[in-house]
């Protein structure tokens, strides 16, 4: 019989086994995980710097037997610097046939996903070019979509095609060769031919504006986009689909738009037991930030085979046709507020990531004010806010690549920095400011940074307050008052309040002996006076608290 001595010593060889395969497998693990997310954004090149696309044009072949790709991608660009050599990106999975520039077959080299193509005569800045790059390939297959991108083949419950694509993290040239950075909009869109086994119905952004039937069993489909869009949003779904259809009446009742669900056979009845909800979702939302942005071009939503994504014009939409306690659908509400927070009104750098879903996450809650009143708001507010983890700021530095940006908290933290400026600024300067962020020139169909926001509570205001920014986006430590009481004059007492930051200055909702009131807070302080050992309740309803609001 071994010693026990002998056991131990095998326990413990035993032990530092397991922590050696556990150790290994985290950093596969890490490894795998980088090998999923190509970098999108980022450091602009100063190569990329010195063009400006201004438009795409796109013909994509999808052949669901062999997972397979090709295509020809035409960027036409306005150079703004003098330019030698012109890059754009496409993942090396896919294979670079050929590069003309400006109709002329050029030299090129792909290596680490960037297509170089020396220019045989450099650009001069103003000049207007054309470069097309004809591909094919096994694209990237997303490994977990709507997080981990990539093309998405899948089939339906009787075993039909079924694909989409989700490149929000990587970026469009998972699939075709773009400017991968959020800062460069096609500012006169983006054309489409999309090819696809005639058994499908394949669908992409915009206008489909028509359709041949080819001899190999194919058919292809034009679409045009005539806004500018981001790359991550171009997008195409194909299935057996069968359309399911609403009438979208505006804000004022004087349109009269079909839009339009597009469900796999399996699930058209509760298709059509949810869509006839959307016009109310899409007026609702339309009251407060301005009528549906991308009327030109149409309002479908297409059942994909993941979760879901705010691809413009075109929502993708995986959930469970369920409404949520508050008679909602959580996920086509979220993706269809992003058609103004984050297609119409988009940042120029994912470092301001939380304006597209922060802003996406608060329209939830505006929806419940709007068609649920002011108690069922906070409700609804507070179980955003229980998701706030405060580990890091959700604002921090600058060139990030999206990854780099997509933390949790931009989500709720973000929608609760719009509850509290709510506050802070009373309702009619919030939604004023809400309205004109989502419709004024200087940001609709634009680029926009938190920086811009800022500005414009400013000028809505007649005060800018950076000290509500500072703490809320750019510090991940959450506020936190203190309250202390001292004897005042007979039968009174001095209930003094103090944030942990004299710069913070928002003020705090404070109750009485039942009665409700507002305490200034300039320069971190406040106070008031009430009967000795009277009850005072800071925050009783607002629901602050879980941002970690506690004394």
């Amino acid at each position: 019989m071994p010693s026990p001595r002998r056991w131990l010593r095998r326990l413990l060889l035993a032990l530092a086994v397991l922590v050696v395969l556990v150790i290994g497998a985290v950093i596969g693990f890490r490894f795998w995980l980088k090998s999923q997310m190509l970098p999108s954004g980022g450091p602009l090149s100063a190569r990329q710097a010195a063009y400006d696309v201004r438009r795409y044009d796109l013909a994509i072949a999808i052949y669901p037997e062999t997972k397979r790709i090709a295509g020809k991608g035409t960027t036409t660009v306005v150079a703004t610097a003098p330019l030698d050599r012109f890059d754009i990106q496409l993942d090396n999975r896919l294979e670079v046939a050929r590069v003309a520039v400006d109709g002329t077959e050029s030299s090129f080299r792909h290596e680490d996903g960037l297509i170089a193509v020396p220019l045989a005569t450099p650009w001069s800045a103003g000049e207007r070019h054309a470069v097309e790059v004809a591909y094919a390939g096994e694209p990237k297959v997303a490994a977990r979509p709507p997080w981990l991108d990539g093309l998405v083949w899948s089939e339906t419950p009787s075993g039909a095609p079924w694909l989409g694509v989700t490149v929000q993290s990587d970026g469009a040239d998972d699939w075709w060769p773009a400017k991968d950075h959020p800062s460069d909009e096609p500012d006169e869109g983006v054309s489409m031919a999309l090819t696809l086994p005639s058994t499908l119905v394949g669908l992409s952004n915009g206008r489909k504006t028509g359709e041949r039937v080819n001899d190999d069993g194919t058919t292809t489909t034009f679409w045009e986009v005539s806004y500018p869009i981001n790359n991550y949003l171009v997008t195409f779904n194909a299935a057996p689909y069968v359309p399911v259809e609403a009438t979208y009446r505006g804000v004022d009742g004087t349109l009269e738009v079909p839009i339009v669900f597009w469900a796999i056979p399996e699930h058209v009845e509760q298709a059509r037991e949810m869509w006839p909800w959307a016009p109310k979702m899409l007026e609702t939302m339309a009251r407060r930030f301005g009528e549906y942005p991308f009327l030109d071009d149409k309002f479908w939503v297409a059942e994909a085979p993941y979760l879901g994504m705010e691809h413009q014009t075109l929502v993708a939409y995986g959930a469970k046709f369920e409404m949520n306690p508050y008679d909602f659908d959580w996920l086509l509400l979220h993706e269809t507020a992003h058609e103004w927070w984050g297609n119409k009104v988009s940042v120029a750098d994912w470092s301001d990531f939380w304006i597209q879903e922060g802003f996406a996450v608060y329209a939830e809650a505006l929806y419940v004010l709007d068609t649920s009143g002011d108690e069922r708001y906070l409700d609804y507010m507070r179980g955003v806010m229980r998701r706030i983890k405060n580990r890091e700021p959700i604002v921090a530095g600058a060139d990030l690549t999206a990854a780099e940006a997509y933390k949790g908290d931009i989500y709720p933290k973000g929608a609760a920095t719009l509850h509290s400026l709510k506050w802070l600024i009373g309702d009619d300067a919030f939604f004023d400011l809400l309205h004109r962020f989502a419709n004024d020139d200087r940001f609709a169909y634009k680029l926009v940074s938190t920086a811009d926001f800022e500005r414009l509570v400013g000028e809505v205001t007649g005060s800018e307050v950076p000290w509500f920014f500072d703490l809320y986006l750019r510090r991940a430590a959450p506020p936190r008052w203190t309250m202390t009481r001292r004897p005042a004059a007979a039968g009174m007492e001095t209930v003094d309040f103090a944030w942990d930051d004299p710069a913070f200055q928002l003020p705090l909702p404070v109750e009485v002996a039942g009665e409700g009131a507002r305490v200034p807070m300039p320069g971190g302080r406040g106070s008031l006076e009430v009967a000795a050992g009277a009850e005072v309740a800071v925050d009783p309803a607002n629901g602050f608290e879980h941002l970690g609001l506690v004394p």
